[in-house]
């Protein structure tokens, strides 16, 4: 079997930043768990409804 690599984004709706990075290392656990795929999370930005998206990588240098 050939390995191939996906990238996705994906809009989550949080509280705070605190909470979007505890929801993203969720999915990236229950990912890593359900398909043993080594899931990893490389960005998180802030994306308002309507508006603009922040340049802003929210866990640059941080692991979840």
């Amino acid at each position: 079997m050939e390995r191939y690599l996906i990238t996705t984004e994906s809009y989550i709706y949080a509280k705070d930043e605190k909470a979007a990075k505890s929801l993203a290392g969720y999915i990236q656990g229950k990912q890593r768990k359900q398909y043993d795929n080594q899931h990893c999370v490389t960005n998180l930005q802030y994306a308002p409804f309507g508006g603009g998206f922040s340049e802003e990588n929210l866990i640059k240098g941080e692991i979840l």
